[in-house]
C-alpha cells in the first residue's frame, strides 16, 4: 500500500479555493466546500503573519460545518519573514497545535489543519548556537542581522500553514486601551492552571527541540541592547527618565546573571507571548488563548509578569498583590507546592526588568504600526512596561 499524498500547503490567498478546503476538510466532515469568501484581517497588523477569515459554503446543509474559519500563513514582508523564520515562530507555532493541541493545558481553537515543510537545515541551529555563543557582541550583532535578512529573502523559503476555528462569538479587548481588572483575573486564572499542568513535565519541553530555555544565548540580548540603545533613547529618553535608563544599562552588565535563574527548576512550559491581544473573552465567561508562536521553557513568573506589564496600564500597581495572589492561589489549588509567593515575587519583579530590556533590544525587530494612531505598538508597550519597573 503506498504511502498516502503529503496534502498541499499554500501560502497566498487565492490560493484558498474550494477545492483546497474540500483537499482538507472533507475527510472529517465527509462533505465537500463549494465557494469560500474571504477577508485579510491581519496583514499589516501582526508582527510575522498574514491572517484570513475565510467563509465556506458546503454542498451540505449541517450543523457541525465550520462556516467560517481562520488561516494563518507567514508574512510577505522581508524583514518580518526574517524574523519569524529566524526565531522559529512559524514552526513553533504548528507544532503547539500539532503536537500538544488538547494537551495544551489552554483553551485554544480548533486546528482544521496544521502543516509545515520539513526543515531543509536541521543542522544550522547548532552552528548558529556556538556562533552565539562564542562570538563577541558586536560580531553577534553582525551575524544576527545578516541571519535574518537572509532568512526573509531566501527564495526556497518553508511553507507553513494553519487552519483553525473561527472564534466569531468573542470580545477581544483593546491592548492599546489596556484591560479591565476583571479580564486579568480571568486570564490569571487559565495561565496558573496551564502552568500546573505542564509543572516540570519534560514530555511537554521533549516535544520540539525549538522550545527553547529562557536563559539561552544571553550574549543575543547583551548584542542587542548594544545595537538599539542610541536609537531607543533619542525615542523614549525623556519618556523613561535618567533613572530608569541607568537601571536599564545596568541591567544589559548582568543578562547573564538575571536570566539564569528564570531557567532553572521549578518550570514549566510558557506560553511565551501572554497578552490582551492574544486571549478572546467568550460570552459564557470563558476564554480561548491564540498565537502559540514563543513557547518556551522557564520559571510561571515569566509569563505572569509578561501578561499584568503588558495587559494593564502601571495605574494598577496597587491591584498587584491582589492579581498576583489570584494566581499563586490558584497555582497551588491544582498541585503546585514547590514554588512560594516569595519566589514568584523574585522572579516577577526580574522579568519586569528584563522585559523592558528586551524593547530596547527589539526596537529594530517589532515596530508595526498601530492602526487610527501616530504610535506604533511598541510605543504602548514601552509605556507600559517601563512604567512597571
Amino acid at each position: 500500500m503506498g504511502k498516502k499524498p503529503k496534502l498541499s500547503i499554500p501560502q497566498n490567498g487565492e490560493d484558498f479555493t474550494a477545492e483546497w478546503f474540500t483537499e482538507i476538510l472533507q475527510p472529517q466532515y465527509g462533505a465537500a466546500v463549494l465557494h469560500v469568501d474571504q477577508d485579510v484581517i491581519g496583514t499589516g497588523i501582526g508582527f510575522v503573519g498574514e491572517v484570513y477569515r475565510c467563509f465556506l459554503q458546503w454542498d451540505a446543509s449541517r450543523e457541525d460545518l465550520p462556516i467560517s474559519v481562520i488561516v494563518k500563513v507567514p508574512s510577505k514582508i522581508p524583514a518580518n519573514r526574517g524574523l519569524g523564520e529566524g526565531l522559529q515562530l512559524y514552526e513553533r507555532e504548528v507544532i503547539a497545535y500539532s503536537k500538544l493541541g488538547d494537551d495544551m493545558g489552554l483553551p485554544m481553537p480548533i486546528a482544521y489543519f496544521a502543516a509545515m515543510d520539513d526543515d531543509p537545515t536541521p543542522w544550522l541551529e547548532k552552528v548558529i548556537e556556538f556562533l552565539f555563543t562564542y562570538l563577541p557582541p558586536k560580531g553577534v550583532n553582525w551575524l544576527t542581522v545578516k541571519f535574518l535578512q537572509l532568512a526573509g529573502k531566501n527564495p526556497k523559503l518553508r511553507r507553513y500553514i494553519l487552519v483553525l476555528e473561527d472564534i466569531d462569538d468573542a470580545r477581544p479587548p483593546s491592548q492599546v486601551a489596556g484591560g479591565s481588572l476583571n479580564d486579568a483575573l480571568l486570564a490569571l486564572d487559565s495561565l496558573a492552571k496551564f502552568h500546573a499542568h505542564h509543572w516540570l513535565r519534560d514530555s511537554s519541553i521533549e516535544i520540539s527541540p525549538r522550545i527553547w530555555s529562557l536563559d539561552r544565548l544571553p550574549k543575543v540580548w547583551k548584542a542587542s541592547y548594544l545595537r538599539n540603545r542610541a536609537e531607543f533613547v533619542s525615542r523614549f529618553g525623556t519618556l523613561i527618565g535618567e533613572e530608569k535608563l541607568h537601571i536599564l544599562d545596568q541591567a544589559q552588565k548582568e543578562i547573564p546573571e538575571l536570566l539564569k535563574p528564570l531557567g532553572e527548576p521549578p518550570w514549566t512550559l510558557l506560553h511565551g507571548d501572554y497578552r490582551l491581544d492574544n486571549i478572546l473573552y467568550r460570552p459564557d465567561g470563558s476564554i480561548v488563548v491564540i498565537d502559540y508562536q514563543i513557547l518556551s521553557k522557564g520559571r510561571p513568573g515569566w509569563d505572569v509578569a509578561y501578561f499584568i506589564t503588558t495587559a494593564l496600564n502601571p495605574e494598577h500597581k496597587v491591584e498587584e498583590d491582589t492579581l498576583l495572589r489570584h494566581y499563586h492561589n490558584v497555582l497551588c489549588s491544582e498541585g503546585v507546592s514547590d514554588y512560594p509567593y516569595d519566589l514568584l515575587l523574585e522572579d516577577v519583579q526580574v522579568t519586569k526588568l528584563l522585559l523592558a530590556h528586551r524593547l530596547v533590544g527589539g526596537r529594530d525587530a517589532f515596530d508595526t504600526e498601530l492602526q487610527d494612531s501616530d504610535e506604533t505598538f511598541v510605543d504602548v508597550l514601552v509605556k507600559r512596561v517601563v512604567g512597571w519597573i
